[in-house]
């Protein structure tokens, strides 16, 4: 968040797949980094959506808003009059993504999806995103993760660095690119 306010230049955030808010939530980071900073929050979990409504607070006002909708449609999102209101669409966006296409199987056609959000952002706008992948646990813990039920898993689509990478389609990647997350925190 630092750098894309800092050294990108960025004010909007597309935050889908927001989750529970916790401590320096999304709109607490980058408005701390740059005070009018826009954020613009997407899930689709009741849950979660009552908890935003109670602390996903800004200042000033009209700067922080959320969206229930879910990630799976994204024309729902597109076209929903709050993005209209909370982002201007000619600036760029940091589109983020962040411990949420795991969920989407393949079946949810994720990289369309992608694709599809990525289309209507302008040029200088950025994707970020983390995925879960099982590659670099040892193979023993990899067969116990995905076979039989886990309890509370549910839908969860482990990919591959090059299935991630595809995400990103033609964008350039910023250093340090594509790696483990704690890899990628020490990049500074």
């Amino acid at each position: 968040m630092r750098w894309l306010t800092a050294e990108a230049g960025i004010r909007q955030f597309l935050d889908v797949g927001t989750g529970i808010p916790s401590a320096d939530n999304t709109h607490e980071v980058a408005q701390r980094h740059a005070s009018d900073a826009r954020v613009l929050y997407v899930d689709n979990d009741p849950i979660v959506l009552t908890h935003a409504c109670a602390l996903l607070t800004s200042h000033p006002l009209d700067r922080t808003e959320y969206i229930d909708a879910d990630l799976r449609y994204p024309e729902t999102i597109l076209d929903d009059p709050t993005l209209k209101t909370t982002l201007d669409l000619t600036q760029p966006v940091a589109f983020l993504l962040v411990a949420v296409l795991h969920f989407l199987t393949d079946h949810d056609d994720p990289h369309t999806v992608v694709t599809t959000l990525l289309d209507r952002l302008p040029t200088g706008s950025y994707l970020v995103l983390s995925h879960a992948s099982l590659e670099l646990l040892p193979p023993e813990t990899a067969d116990a993760l995905t076979s039989g039920d886990i309890p509370g898993r549910g839908d969860f689509t482990s990919r591959t660095h090059q299935q991630v990478e595809r995400f990103f389609g033609d964008l350039d990647l910023v250093a340090p690119g594509l790696v483990v997350a704690s890899q990628g925190a020490r990049h500074r």
